[in-house]
């Protein structure tokens, strides 16, 4: 093999790592958007879990109980029968 020809295999071969590379970037750059929205979800779970913990510590439970109450009737169609 003539050295032309050993430059020419490495460029390709080069070439070649570099789009292997790009793709696995791209795979990673998406696993890591998946992540970052299933942890933004989990925080306002946990944002929501200390709400109703200082509700209820507040004693302040009888507000959540109208609240739901409220939504729960927004919810219910009426049905003729």
């Amino acid at each position: 093999m003539s050295d032309a020809e050993t430059k020419i295999i490495m460029l390709s071969q080069l070439l070649a790592d570099k789009a292997s590379k790009e793709k696995e970037l791209q795979y990673y750059q998406h696993v890591l958007e998946d992540l970052l929205v299933k942890m933004n979800t989990v925080r306002r779970e946990i944002n929501l879990t200390e709400t109703i913990i200082d509700i209820i510590k507040d004693e302040r439970a009888d507000l959540i109980e109208d609240f739901i109450k409220e939504r729960d009737e927004e919810r219910v169609l009426d049905v003729p029968r």
